[in-house]
């Protein structure tokens, strides 16, 4: 059996496409599975790194972008669905399998223009532009959500949980173990509350900005492991300079990790941090209380998804442009209330589905079975 799997541009779709492969190739390590993603993307560096084969195609966003912009991502999506088509037809999968955003455009024409199939998963709580057009001539839907079904109200549609990556399950499967080798990585005391700041793949300026401001305030009250970004370590780095020395050890900035995630999610108290996808399924897994900061500018994602983690009482909200003035006192606050942090662990760690990456594999896995023949429309050129 053959299958592709598009997705790219950010963590946020990456990672869960890659929680599914990984448990696809699991199930049946005789699959053939190609990875579709931008050349210039951070799939680009991730994917191949991991063993997968990876099909580099053009890609570009076009909604949003102001019309210039917009054209040429037109045009760019155009050539890499041309590219796509030609490799379809001769690696000729019998599925499309996409976390959707923008990446995902070129190899879901090239599907329609041959009559694969395309199997929808949406992360997030409200889908984007991409997945509510691939929904439309979508085999079959899953959300992480309940809620996020309702956006698909024509359709049935599979709840089945944010699919997290291998190494994180494994991590939040021993935590205590993961949670002593994070505290002696970053060289952090046992006693004391560690916060845990990141923001997307790329860092996050403002929450960067937040901790600067309050950097002595958080470290009079905790350890804070803080995932910068790889454009502001430096400058993050020269404020921990800035701290008395018996406060330095308390302040650990790193540009990004990846493997070593789990350590850090396992060794938190609490976490501040955007709202992106991936944070349905990370902070349920390891019961991680959370500030959630979303970020403004992709239309309502972030904000949804804060909002369900907020109402299901595992995390609170602060809106972006308050932040840097309320970080301190909102970090401060919840510290300072052992039984609220307490209660918000219990209802975060209720909506983990450590189980999803199988339950989506397993769905990818049947639906091929029962229908996953070469399509007609790739029956001409050279197979392999």
């Amino acid at each position: 059996m053959r299958i592709w799997i598009a997705a790219g541009g950010t963590g946020g779709h990456i990672y869960p496409a890659l929680a599914v492969a990984e448990a696809l190739q699991a199930a049946d390590p005789d699959l053939e599975l190609t990875w579709v993603g931008a050349r210039d993307g951070m799939e680009a560096r991730l994917i191949p790194s991991r063993g997968y084969a990876f099909l580099p195609v053009e890609a570009g966003g076009v909604y949003g972008m102001g019309w210039r912009r917009g054209l040429k991502g037109l045009w760019r999506t155009l050539r890499g669905a041309v590219q796509a088509w030609g490799q379809m037809r001769r690696r000729r999968p019998q599925a499309v399998f996409t976390t959707g955003g923008f990446v995902s455009i070129p190899a879901a024409l090239a599907a329609a223009w041959s009559g694969v199939p395309i199997l929808v998963y949406l992360p997030d709580i409200e889908p984007g532009l991409a997945v509510r057009i691939l929904a439309r001539r979508a085999a079959w839907v899953a959300v992480t959500a309940p809620e996020a079904g309702e956006a698909f109200p024509r359709r049935s549609v599979v709840v089945t949980g944010y699919p997290v990556r291998r190494a994180l399950v494994e991590a939040a499967r021993v935590r205590e173990e993961a949670r002593q080798r994070g505290l002696t990585r970053w060289g952090f005391a046992p006693e004391v509350p560690v916060v845990l700041v990141f923001g997307g793949s790329r860092g996050a300026r403002r929450l960067n900005q937040a901790v600067a401001r309050h950097l002595e305030a958080l470290t009079a009250e905790a350890q804070v492991l803080h995932l910068t970004g790889p454009a502001d370590l430096e400058g993050m780095q020269q404020w921990r300079a800035t701290l008395p020395p018996e406060r330095r050890a308390r302040y650990q900035p790193v540009a990004y990790l990846d493997e070593e995630m789990g350590e850090a999610l396992a060794m938190a108290d609490l976490a501040v941090c955007r709202a992106g996808a991936s944070a349905l399924g990370e902070l349920p897994l390891f019961g991680l209380p959370a500030v959630l900061v979303p970020y403004p500018y992709v239309r309502r994602h972030q904000e949804r998804n804060a909002a369900y983690l907020v109402r299901h009482g595992g995390a609170v909200m602060v809106p972006d442009e308050e932040i840097e003035e309320r970080l301190g006192d909102v970090v401060r606050g919840l510290l300072r209330s052992p039984d609220r942090l307490s209660e918000m662990r219990h209802r975060m760690a209720a909506l983990a589905r450590p189980e999803a990456a199988e339950r989506l594999a397993a769905l990818v896995m049947q639906w091929m079975k029962a229908h996953g023949s070469i399509p007609a429309g790739l029956g001409v050129g050279r197979g392999g």
